[in-house]
């Protein structure tokens, strides 16, 4: 019987799709109708659809990985949760809705910086911790503890990034925009990406602890099994 611990500790791995390269566009502009992923520089028309959408269609290949993940999703966006002004709470939902209440991914961590106002950041912080709750809650992976953790000390603790990413499983995603496809101009999305061949996680792992002579700098965490 694989007791607790043996659980925590063994790593979930499945394997990597083909590398890929995806154009956000908008829905019904991409290769398939009913979404707007293209696998190609999008046309005028689509590039002029997507700006004027609100909000913008996020890859759908992406959300789907993500909703799907197994073991663990680390995001480090500074702008994650700048969005256009006027679309905020719809950009939380969005991200919120990455991490059903079916989710098998136990560690859940975004990196990103400050709204710019403590008691936002507070709150949303706040909604990702209920969502990790009502995850627990279903009940679905009886030894598995879900963690969703924020942290907004990207741009304080640790100012050195201008690409943004994922990692999902042992996948690497590298966005030229905003993670999740959520930028409303031309931008590109690749995935397929061994991340342990790149230093991906490690790379996260030091930026999540934040670099010390910034002032400040959190113990490297525990991973959540």
């Amino acid at each position: 019987m694989t007791t607790f611990q043996q659980s925590f500790d063994v790593r979930v791995r499945r394997q990597l799709p083909d590398k890929a390269i995806f154009w956000p566009t908008a829905i019904g502009y991409g290769d398939q109708p009913q979404n707007g992923d293209s696998t190609k520089f999008p046309g005028l028309t689509a590039i002029k659809a997507r700006r004027k959408a609100v909000p913008v269609a996020p890859l759908a290949e992406f959300v789907n990985a993500a909703r799907n993940a197994q073991d663990r999703i680390l995001i480090l966006d500074e702008y994650l949760f700048k969005p256009p002004e006027g679309t905020f709470q719809i950009r939380v939902e969005e991200v919120l809705s990455w991490f059903p209440v079916s989710l098998e991914a136990g560690d859940v961590r975004l990196l990103t910086a400050s709204t710019g106002n403590s008691d936002l950041d507070n709150d949303l912080s706040k909604r990702f911790t209920e969502r990790a709750t009502q995850i627990n809650r279903a009940g679905l992976f009886d030894t598995r503890r879900h963690v969703i953790q924020v942290r907004f000390t990207l741009k304080t603790n640790f100012p050195y990034v201008h690409d943004r990413f994922a990692i999902i499983d042992d996948e690497l995603w590298h966005f030229g925009a905003t993670v999740g496809g959520l930028h409303e101009h031309v931008n590109a999305v690749t995935r397929g990406w061994a991340a342990d061949d790149h230093n991906a996680p490690d790379f996260f792992e030091t930026a999540w602890t934040g670099d010390p002579d910034m002032g400040h700098s959190f113990s490297k965490p525990t991973r959540q099994r």
